[in-house]
């Protein structure tokens, strides 16, 4: 990776820096801590008192994620909280270097990068008080290996993500298509991901099960596509929505209607998985096709499922403003103003969707922003048109 860290990248991190910094919730702000008080908790139960999790205590996240969650507590046990933010900007870094190498690469114009640089601004709390950064930088950068035909490195880099936070596997379809050994990276794959995941499935099979099963059979949770549709419908009198204590420790919509409206999200979020990758498969194999379907696929696993927490926005952060095109240009711009309205509904009202108010508008909003990325980025790809050396975004930086 020659050039790795030119003008524009070294600007770039040291505005995202910046940006970690100033934020609402950020490296010096006390504000919503959030999930990362969660983390301590375990973290601290495995360093200082040898604990198990999935075994002798409950552990709601996936297993590739117990060694961020000790880490802190290994460096600067006093300071959690801050070393974990530390730690999420070093991940975001990774990403921000990874989408202006990205950038380079496609011949995009360098104002593509400005949702990742502001992201933690715009986000909010949700962004360094999570740990969605480190999968999101993973994910990248198996992306990254991939453009440069290292096959064994992405399989692997996949293997944690997936360890991590589950949703990586939505572009292991795209990856076997650029690979050149399926065999290699398929086995990188399972490699990283078991180094991770079967020293707790062998020491508590019962615990991680569990923890799992709990996760696939939540609610519809409030924050998500289909949960704005039947809000806004219980806004409008057509119907009457209530919300519940889902596990674990989500807030979501109950009832049969919600149930029913949760499944077909689901089922509709795997199939326009599905859509990206054949669509990509019917077509050329470019980077840049590769790079707009690898930000599509998991647009549609966020956008539609059932479950639509403000940090997933972060797996979008490196990927989402790299797209091919007029329409990943028009994606980016529209990205950006997600972003924004996440933190609005989050920090202005924060009990606001319970309460049914104008939080519900504002979801909505949100919601149809993300549905409308996702279009624009399945129809960027679906544009196989000859392409001239002029980058679509040349006309930003003439």
């Amino acid at each position: 990776m020659r050039r790795l860290f030119d003008r524009v990248t070294l600007v770039a991190c040291a505005l995202f820096v910046i940006s970690c910094a100033v934020a609402y919730g950020g490296l010096f702000s006390h504000a919503y801590p959030g999930d990362v008080e969660t983390y301590a908790k375990y973290g601290r139960a495995l360093v200082e008192h040898g604990r198990i999790p999935y075994r002798d205590f409950y552990d709601e996240y996936p297993p590739g994620s117990v060694g961020i969650f000790a880490l802190p507590a290994l460096i600067w046990n006093a300071h959690y909280v801050l070393t974990f933010k530390l730690l999420m900007t070093g991940c975001g870094i990774g990403f921000v270097v990874c989408a202006a190498w990205i950038v380079r690469r496609l011949g995009l114009s360098p104002f593509r990068l400005a949702p990742v640089v502001l992201a933690p601004v715009c986000i909010g709390p949700v962004f360094l008080n999570r740990y969605d950064p480190l999968p999101a930088f993973v994910t990248s950068l198996a992306l990254v290996a991939l453009l440069l035909a290292r096959d064994r490195k992405s399989g692997a880099l996949l293997g944690i993500g997936t360890a991590v936070k589950l949703f990586p596997i939505v572009v292991l379809p795209l990856a076997a298509r650029r690979v050149h050994s399926t065999v290699a990276a398929g086995k990188a794959y399972i490699v990283a991901g078991a180094v991770l995941t079967l020293p707790f499935v062998v020491l508590a099979p019962g615990g991680v099960r569990f923890s799992l099963w709990t996760q696939l059979k939540r609610h519809l949770q409030i924050e998500s596509l289909g949960a704005s549709i039947l809000l806004a419908g219980s806004k409008l009198g057509i119907h009457h929505e209530g919300w519940i204590e889902g596990k674990p420790g989500s807030i979501d919509l109950g009832g049969a209607t919600a149930d029913v409206v949760g499944v077909l999200g689901s089922v509709l979020a795997v199939a326009l998985v599905v859509l990206v990758a054949w669509v990509f498969w019917h077509g050329p194999d470019d980077d840049a096709r590769l790079v707009t379907a690898w930000a599509a696929a998991i647009v549609a696993f966020t956008a539609f499922g059932k479950i639509l927490s403000p940090q997933y926005l972060t797996w979008l952060v490196p990927l989402v403003p790299l797209a091919a095109g007029r329409k990943g240009r028009n994606a980016a711009i529209l990205f950006l103003a997600v972003l924004s309205l996440t933190q609005f509904e989050y920090i202005v009202d924060k009990q606001g969707l319970e309460k049914q108010n104008w939080a519900v508008w504002v979801l909505l909003v949100r919601n149809v922003g993300l549905v409308a990325i996702f279009f624009l980025l399945l129809a960027q790809l679906r544009d196989v048109r000859p392409r001239s050396g002029r980058s679509d975004d040349s006309v930003l930086v003439d």
